[in-house]
């Protein structure tokens, strides 16, 4: 029960994240008074610019609207606790794949890619954005949590 309540937690605190930067994305965060500037909220500050270079994107889909998505799913799968099972038979040999299963796969995706966006943060753009690394360190540990579930 801690550890599914952790991922709520958790994936509630992304998807506010991946809000803002979905906002920001789509040009809604300038001179926004509901966002304190020191948490980037004016235009020209390092998250909003971020969002707006081509490391903002993946195959044209902004990275925030991906992590929505992931975060409702993580939130979907901690508060009702389904574990759909699918199963696929190759030759004679049946596999089972589990939404768990996904969802860890999928959280091993976004860790490795943060683990890039945050090099061309430091090393490419040269730049530093609170958000971007609170985005990082969530999607680790509720890749963490996730296995540990499994």
């Amino acid at each position: 029960m801690i550890l599914r309540g952790s991922v709520i937690v958790l994936s509630l605190l992304g998807l506010a994240d991946a809000l803002y930067f979905t906002f920001a994305y789509y040009g809604r965060v300038r001179k926004s008074r509901w966002v304190p500037q020191v948490l980037c909220a004016r235009e020209g500050s390092s998250c909003v610019t971020v969002v707006q270079t081509r490391y903002g994107s993946v195959f044209g889909v902004p990275n925030s609207l991906l992590g929505i998505l992931y975060y409702v799913l993580l939130a979907f799968w901690a508060v009702t606790g389904i574990s759909a099972r699918l199963t696929i038979q190759i030759n004679i040999t049946p596999y089972v794949i589990t939404l768990t299963d996904l969802l860890i796969a999928a959280g091993a995706g976004t860790v490795a890619l943060g683990f890039y966006l945050i090099f061309a943060l430091r090393r490419i753009l040269h730049t530093d954005c609170p958000f971007c690394y609170a985005a990082h360190a969530i999607n680790l540990l509720l890749l963490v949590l996730l296995v540990i579930a499994r």
